[in-house]
């Protein structure tokens, strides 16, 4: 087998194959509703056109005696099928299954990532540049402006680097990784199959709200997310905090360009207390958003990540042992430590060429062993919309952030994402 098709994992996606369980595994899905139906000759026609410009997308495993690294491979026909009745379905990884799912029904077209591959960013722009090319086979004039690649130009170093490595710079500047344990909302069930619920509003109505506090929309966001938290365990017997981890894209901060991995996680966390409002819980948010995306502190985790994979201990470990020692790892430094997620992937920006095909873009997040409910935020053509991908029966917590907004004066809607029914 070439080198040229093989990719070292990135700092962030080394251990996400080590993760994975036939059951659950560490996946994403980006999806836009098209103004037609697709049609699956054309979809594959358009992808297979594309997958020379992304090669360190579409992968598989390969496995080697001290680790995995990612396998270029050249024809895209098993990444491309019908969407599934769920999302974000584990990968068959011990049969090498391709890590990325193109999927299709009626007129909904999906990116699907194993997150090994690769975080939003880079999701979104083989979403839109898939896009982009369908429409161009129908005869319509797209450019390539809003993050869109061309299939006609060759992948840059700079889309397929590492970015964590080469913004490193001393292994003596780094950080502990260990922290507090939090709280598990985790109701004894009953449970259902992993589902989404879009909780979806306009844009002009909650940035003025938002920005009478004080706050960016994420700072709000997060805060209506974590006091949805508190106001269902208020009072509860549990002297853990409710903690929210939220991913920093840090491509414009150190002048990425990178479509692998590139995102650090800062928490924000409800204080204690037993009688706290919202404005309570957002002045406390907007405290630990300035100190968790301070640039100086940034570099620093980066510096621990590489640092701590670059071990001569640690790269002298087989595979089998590797895995071993980030499972314990992941014990006290993974999941146990925030009680959800809420990922804000902000404006889907496509030409205006584009945009009049494209009726909604949605972010979906996959399961994980240990959170019951993960949220993605994102915005588009004037709608700001929250997804809380669930594994529980109830939705107390989005009906939570919606009783929140409603009683600020913003019209928020709950809709389920497979009918489309408002809930």
């Amino acid at each position: 087998m070439s080198n040229a098709n093989l990719y070292q994992m990135d700092c962030s996606a080394i251990v996400y194959p080590y993760f994975a369980t036939d059951k659950i595994q560490h996946s994403f899905t980006m999806e836009a509703d098209l103004d037609r139906e697709i049609d699956p000759a054309q979809l594959k026609t358009v992808v297979q056109r594309l997958c020379e410009r992304f090669p360190t997308l579409f992968v598989r495993l390969h496995r080697e005696k001290f680790g995995y690294k990612l396998e270029h491979v050249h024809d895209v026909t098993p990444f491309i099928m019908p969407r599934p009745k769920f999302l974000n379905m584990p990968y068959d990884l011990k049969n090498n299954e391709n890590l990325i799912r193109i999927t299709y029904r009626g007129c909904r077209l999906a990116v699907e990532c194993f997150h090994s591959v690769t975080d939003g960013n880079g999701a979104i722009t083989l979403l839109k540049s898939i896009i982009a090319e369908y429409f161009r086979e129908l005869g319509e004039d797209i450019p390539n402006t809003c993050g869109i690649l061309s299939p006609e130009d060759a992948p840059t170093t700079a889309e397929t680097e590492d970015s964590f490595r080469r913004v490193f710079t001393s292994a003596k500047e780094t950080v502990s990784r260990s922290g507090r344990m939090a709280f598990q909302f985790n109701p004894d069930g009953p449970f259902a199959p992993w589902h989404q619920t879009e909780l979806s509003m306009p844009l002009s109505e909650i940035k003025p709200v938002a920005k009478a506090l004080g706050a960016t929309l994420t700072e709000f966001g997060v805060a209506a997310y974590l006091y949805a938290f508190y106001q269902t365990e208020k009072g509860r017997t549990s002297k853990k905090p409710i903690i929210m981890s939220v991913p920093i894209n840090l491509r414009p901060l150190f002048d990425s360009q990178t479509l692998r991995n590139f995102a650090l996680y800062f928490y924000a966390s409800v204080p204690q207390g037993t009688n706290l409002t919202f404005e309570d819980v957002l002045e406390n948010v907007k405290k630990e958003f300035k100190a968790g995306t301070d640039k100086d502190l940034l570099q620093r985790m980066i510096n621990t990540n590489v640092a701590q994979q670059e071990m001569a201990f640690f790269r002298a470990l087989p595979r089998v042992a590797k895995g071993t020692v980030l499972r314990i790892g992941a014990a006290f430094c993974g999941e146990a430590q925030f009680t959800s997620t809420l990922s804000n992937l902000g404006i889907f920006k496509v030409p205006d060429e584009l945009a009049v095909h494209i009726k909604t873009f949605h972010a979906v997040l996959g399961q994980v062993p240990k959170n019951h409910i993960l949220t993605t935020a994102y915005c588009y053509n004037g709608t700001l919309g929250f997804m809380f991908s669930s594994r529980l029966q109830s939705r107390e917590i989005e009906h939570n952030v919606q009783r929140l907004l409603r009683e600020r004066g913003v019209h928020a809607t709950l809709r389920d994402n497979e009918t489309g029914a408002i809930l």
